[in-house]
């Protein structure tokens, strides 16, 4: 086993299409399971926890990256943090637009419920919008 007192927080965040983040030396992530919001830094005991949609943020010094997870698993050994998900987008690739258009088209989904309406589609692409908007702090 690794000397965990010296070995920097290695975090690596994968999609189907490949790494989307890799770093060491991180001092925090913050990510949200089915039971809430947690918190992971170095010398963490081992975990596997089941990811909701969420905005994970990774926390180095005075900086942070955020991350719009959509599902998926973050498993912690070692000062290794591996998230691996669905589908994942870095703040700075997301559309804000795009969010707030998906956004609005999901609320007026919802809002106005017509029989040919998919409401678990809709609100499921709320959810996803809301996640991408956060993520970007534009929410």
């Amino acid at each position: 086993m690794a000397d965990t007192l010296e070995n920097p927080m290695h975090v690596e965040v994968i999609s189907p299409d490949g790494p989307i983040f890799t770093q060491d030396g991180v001092d925090l992530v913050v990510a949200r399971a089915e039971d809430g919001e947690f918190g992971i830094e170095k010398r963490h005991l081992p975990l596997a926890a089941a990811l909701e949609m969420c905005c994970v943020r990774i926390k180095t010094g005075d900086k942070e990256q955020r991350v719009a997870v959509f599902g998926g698993f973050l498993e912690v050994n070692d000062n290794h943090v591996n998230i691996i998900a669905p589908l994942a987008e870095l703040a700075d690739n997301i559309d804000v637009a795009r969010a707030q258009a998906a956004k609005k088209r999901a609320e007026d989904r919802l809002a106005f419920k017509k029989e040919d309406v998919d409401v678990d589609r809709a609100r499921l692409a709320l959810m996803r919008a809301l996640v991408r908007l956060k993520t970007t702090r534009n929410l």
